[in-house]
């Protein structure tokens, strides 16, 4: 389940910024990345990773809002976004945080009524936000 959602994940993130003409700053934001404990992400370009383990997918999860939020708001050497794509920006953002949430609530052992129904809340919004972008 980690690596479908992931993966459904990264492949929107991409196709987003390439139609925005922001992976290059994406992969620059990637690869230079810090190292945090318990934070095990590559720093290679996300592009050219071809397996990742379980603990580096858990970890993207941790860090990609941050990244892809940076690489839209100008923190990169990329043209500052027009009023129109500052808008669409922010429903992105949130598209990836809705994504995200789901993904690391999935990930609990056990779920209780309430983390089914922000389970569903999550991924309702996800689909929601994102056919805006199609």
């Amino acid at each position: 389940m980690l690596l479908g959602n992931l993966q459904h994940l990264m492949d929107w993130i991409t196709g987003f910024l390439e139609y925005h003409n922001r992976l290059l700053a994406f992969d620059d934001v990637w690869s230079s990345l810090p190292r945090y404990l318990g934070i095990h992400v590559s720093h290679k370009s996300y592009r050219l990773l071809s397996q990742l383990p379980a603990k580096e997918m858990q970890s993207i999860l941790m860090v990609i809002l941050g990244v892809f939020t940076a690489v839209l708001h100008h923190k990169t050497g990329t043209q500052r976004p027009t009023g129109g794509q500052e808008q669409e920006f922010k429903k992105a953002i949130t598209c990836v945080q809705y994504l995200t949430d789901f993904a690391l609530l999935s990930q609990y052992r056990s779920h209780t009524d309430s983390t089914i129904r922000y389970m569903r809340q999550y991924l309702k919004q996800f689909h929601a936000n994102k056919n805006m972008f199609i």
